[in-house]
């Protein structure tokens, strides 16, 4: 009895300890935790945090067009941006040499070739709707197109081999004779299909970088959406963006624009407006930087076209690159060993030097206009680098 009682005691005892113990390390483990809780976070304001981190960065881009500037070999306005957030926005120079009239943001420029990607975003637009298809022949559209073999692919990506309209329509002079006279797509079309310029290449066989092709693109985009090329801009990329400071420019609507700047020869001599202004789609767009940020950014959220239809214009239709780019359709396509595929354009049409550069790896932009063709041109790559 007496050894039962002994073990009963410390089978007891050997409980309450074990008890005890287990109370004890719950206690620690409730206090360790209690120390490890992290203490609540506080989120500086994203914009002010932002602008601290990139301060360098905007410092360094500064001093890169302030310094083109200064050797006056650049008279513009940049933006650089990423995720839609600005790292450097600035003019630089003047609007009017004449006047004196400094550059602002709110001023607009001729994007020249810039102009192509809207008139690619809006034929995708249409081949979205079902209304064309991209093996489509032009002549399916544009009855009185006078060669075989060439489809909407082809001059979307440079490939048809037709010859440039801005060469065939200017000499002889017997082809437009009036030379105040503006010439518009439709009358580049008629000279198209009364002499028939012979084509530069066989379609399909390689590239052949052509403004006829966008030219023409316009057209199509007029008769099968069947109001004017720059109403459908106007309604389905300039509105959804709210790019209210952009309109086409087709030498007959002037006081449209929008706080304008004058283009200038690399002798500050003001470019003349010449007849060719009239034709649109290759060029003719008038826009900011602001504004081609929102165009940039409605790319990003779906608000022209789907991704599968950005895609298309971010494939290369080149067999071969030329100086290590290609094209895709409305936009050239470089690379970088960390930044990967970076879709662009530049443009370059009497005083006016544009770039809408995109990094979509870095969701980043960049934009540069100039309104004065004096010092060299812009590597696209060396812009790019700028960027971290």
């Amino acid at each position: 009895m007496k050894r039962g009682w002994i073990i009963k005691s410390g089978l007891l005892v050997m409980a309450f300890t074990f008890a005890l113990l287990q109370f004890n390390c719950e206690a620690v483990d409730e206090k360790v935790v209690a120390e490890t809780i992290e203490p609540e976070i506080v989120i500086p304001d994203s914009t002010a945090y932002f602008d601290s981190v990139y301060a360098p960065i905007t410092y360094k881009l500064d001093t890169f067009f302030e310094k083109k500037f200064k050797a006056t070999t650049f008279n513009g306005t940049v933006l650089f941006a990423e995720r839609g957030r600005i790292i450097l926005k600035k003019s630089y120079g003047l609007a009017d040499w004449k006047k004196k009239d400094s550059l602002t943001i709110e001023n607009t420029f001729n994007l020249a070739s810039a102009s192509k990607p809207f008139t690619s975003v809006a034929i995708l637009q249409l081949v979205e709707q079902g209304k064309i298809n991209l093996t489509d022949s032009v002549e399916k559209y544009i009855p009185t197109f006078p060669y075989i073999g060439i489809d909407i692919h082809q001059l979307l990506s440079h490939r048809s081999g037709l010859s440039k309209y801005d060469h065939f329509c200017d000499q002889p002079d017997s082809i437009w004779p009036d030379k105040h006279k503006s010439i518009h797509n439709a009358d580049v079309i008629d000279i198209m299909a009364t002499i028939i310029p012979q084509v530069a290449y066989s379609p399909n066989t390689r590239h052949y970088y052509s403004n006829t092709n966008y030219m023409l693109l316009a057209q199509i985009i007029e008769n099968v959406s069947g109001v004017s090329y720059k109403d459908y801009l106007q309604t389905n990329i300039f509105d959804r963006c709210e790019m209210n400071n952009s309109v086409l420019y087709n030498r007959d609507n002037k006081d449209e624009l929008i706080n304008p700047v004058k283009g200038y020869t690399g002798n500050y001599t003001e470019c003349i407006d010449i007849y060719l202004n009239g034709a649109v789609g290759d060029k003719g767009i008038y826009s900011n930087v602001e504004d081609m940020l929102k165009f940039d950014e409605a790319l990003y959220d779906g608000t022209l076209l789907t991704e599968e239809s950005l895609a298309l214009a971010f494939t290369e239709h080149i067999d071969q690159k030329n100086n290590g780019q290609n094209y895709g359709y409305g936009f050239r396509l470089t690379y970088d060993d960390v930044k990967g595929k970076i879709p662009f354009h530049t443009g370059w049409w009497k005083g006016f030097r544009t770039y809408f550069i995109r990094i979509p790896k870095k969701q980043q932009t960049i934009i540069v206009l100039s309104n004065i063709k004096r010092g060299p041109f812009f590597n696209v790559n060396d812009l790019v680098n700028l960027l971290p």
